[in-house]
């Protein structure tokens, strides 16, 4: 992707890696602790399933998740396992397929769900069409975005798409025409989002910008969301990152999975 611009850009990261986070963001986020912990600590009734799970890809079923995998760390695997597990959700509504839908579809066939698999991917980069109950195959930015009014309270919106702000490009849509029209009660996920921290620095060349739009929603400090879980800031925090430990000790042998993530959950009011 090239882009022209008529002036220098310089992309570091100004929160994190070395220097403080951002200072608002990090107390935002933070007030929410004790809620962050008593979510992780319900995902451990999960634990014996989660470690079920196949570590690497199996090429004879490739609609089987895997813990390593290239795309999706092991902290937001697993909390999208659990979530679904805890909620249940009639639908689950995503903008980008892969790796989040085959531990979706196995959430659902472990816990017996009721929930459904709507995809709205172009192009996904695994073949996820016959794990998926409806498919859109074209850019979210050309679906009408009245179509996310059909989610209600409890229900799923998985976002994994460009992570790029532009005129008409999803993010764009996402939170200017998707987000307003969720119901109070929706769960939304956004991926690769480090907040309160920056996109870390050997992401520079990817001029990733959605997390800005987010972060602009946080600091307004409205009503419209709150924040249920956020993996980066939850990965590098010394108490809320061992609740978790009684899983990672089973699956930190070889291969080893990642017990980092990016997922970013918030519920709409």
């Amino acid at each position: 992707m090239d882009i022209t611009l008529d002036y220098p850009v310089n992309p570091q990261p100004r929160y994190g890696y070395g220097k403080p986070p951002h200072a608002k963001l990090h107390e935002i986020i933070d007030r929410r602790r004790q809620s962050y912990k008593e979510v992780l600590n319900l995902f451990l009734q999960y634990k014996d399933d989660l470690v079920k799970l196949p570590k690497l890809p199996d090429l004879d079923r490739p609609e089987e998740p895997a813990w390593v995998n290239e795309w999706m760390p092991g902290s937001d695997s697993a909390a999208l396992y659990c979530l679904l597990r805890l909620c249940n959700p009639q639908r689950y509504f995503e903008i980008g397929s892969g790796n989040s839908t085959k531990f979706a579809r196995r959430a659902i066939a472990d816990g017996h769900l009721r929930t459904k698999i709507f995809s709205f991917d172009p192009q996904p980069r695994d073949e996820v069409n016959a794990i998926c109950d409806s498919m859109v195959r074209q850019p979210v930015e050309t679906v009408d975005p009245n179509v996310f009014e059909q989610l209600e309270e409890g229900d799923f919106l998985f976002v994994d798409n460009s992570h790029r702000v532009f005129m008409n490009s999803d993010v764009a849509v996402v939170f200017l025409d998707i987000l307003p029209r969720l119901k109070r009660g929706v769960f939304v996920q956004f991926h690769d989002i480090f907040l309160p921290f920056d996109y870390p620095p050997q992401w520079k060349d990817r001029h990733y910008s959605e997390q800005y739009m987010l972060a602009a929603y946080l600091l307004a400090e409205g009503s419209k969301l709150d924040i249920l879980l956020p993996n980066a800031f939850i990965g590098v925090d010394p108490e809320l990152n061992t609740i978790l430990l009684p899983l990672w000790k089973e699956l930190q042998v070889d291969p080893a999975v990642a017990r980092h993530g990016g997922s970013f959950w918030i519920r709409m009011n």
